[in-house]
């Protein structure tokens, strides 16, 4: 088994709407950018470029393990509070907190005994990861091809972070159906260009999606994502928000509706090569002390 692989999770917006958009129609609206700004636009895209090559190859040489708070809601369901540590055999969540109200002990003890069921059958764990694998290629995949797929414009700049418009490009030529997603739509890029990483990026579909000409059903325009990351530790970048909404009818007039709320806080490493029962104590046992000497040097 190769070394533990995590979905670039800021791809994971990228992701989603490859999914749903398999049988997208291009669409080849864009607006362009004056000849008196392609100096500039050189530079820019040359930024963009490196960027996502950092973004990938970083993704593709972490091995590190880290522990952290999540902070989950989806599709209009009561709020999440997790405690979730990866390991080479995939990720441990623990839930602690409902609508922010923390469980009785009861259900501590209950999600205690679930952790300790799923360390004695591991193959839950690793069919898990073996998912995430292949959602991790289709992602870079996807993501390796926003520099052609978009144009981009400066917006502003402050420090060493710049912001960027992004628009399709009509001559971009999707290579596969999902990355034809890329012709609906625009949104903006926050890039550290002293480290050329990734900050935010904010998206929409600015034009409705529809599946094999509206007959498999469509994505309705304005859907938005936004995937925001930050250096959590020296030299290590990691997702910190998420939030994507979509909506729209699929096959048999069947709703498709995604929305998703994520905050990422309170990192901690784990050792190279933690196991599932180390990462399984940590979780019990030493996650609240560490979190609280984090809060303490805080304030």
């Amino acid at each position: 088994m190769g070394p533990a692989v995590h979905l670039p999770r800021y791809c994971v917006s990228l992701g989603i709407l490859a999914a749903l958009t398999l049988h997208l129609p291009a669409n080849s609206s864009a607006q362009g950018l004056n000849s008196a700004s392609q100096a500039s636009t050189q530079n820019v895209d040359a930024l963009v470029r490196d960027v996502v090559h950092n973004e990938i190859e970083a993704q593709l040489r972490d091995t590190s393990l880290w522990c952290y708070r999540e902070e989950r809601q989806e599709d209009g369901k009561p709020k999440k509070t997790l405690q979730v540590c990866q390991t080479k055999d995939g990720d441990l969540e623990r839930l602690v907190a409902i609508s922010d109200r923390e469980l009785d002990p009861a259900q501590r003890q209950s999600e205690d005994e679930r952790i300790q069921k799923l360390i004695g059958h591991p193959e839950q764990l690793r069919a898990k990861q073996k998912k995430e694998r292949e959602d991790a290629e289709q992602a870079r995949t996807l993501f390796r091809s926003f520099p052609e797929a978009f144009r981009f414009q400066c917006e502003n700049e402050s420090g060493n972070l710049i912001t960027l418009r992004f628009r399709p490009n009509p001559a971009f030529r999707p290579a596969t159906r999902a990355s034809q997603v890329f012709h609906h739509m625009e949104g903006t890029l926050i890039l550290d260009t002293r480290q050329k990483r990734l900050v935010e990026i904010n998206g929409r579909l600015a034009s409705e999606v529809r599946f094999v000409g509206g007959l498999l059903g469509h994505l309705d325009r304005n859907g938005t994502f936004l995937v925001k990351q930050k250096e959590v530790a020296d030299g290590h970048w990691d997702l910190v928000g998420m939030s994507v909404h979509m909506s729209g009818r699929a096959l048999l007039f069947k709703t498709i509706a995604v929305s998703q709320e994520q905050r990422l806080l309170d990192y901690k490493p784990l050792p190279r090569g933690a196991t599932l029962q180390q990462a399984a104590d940590f979780l019990i046992r030493d996650f609240d002390l560490h979190t609280a000497e984090s809060s303490e040097k805080t304030k």
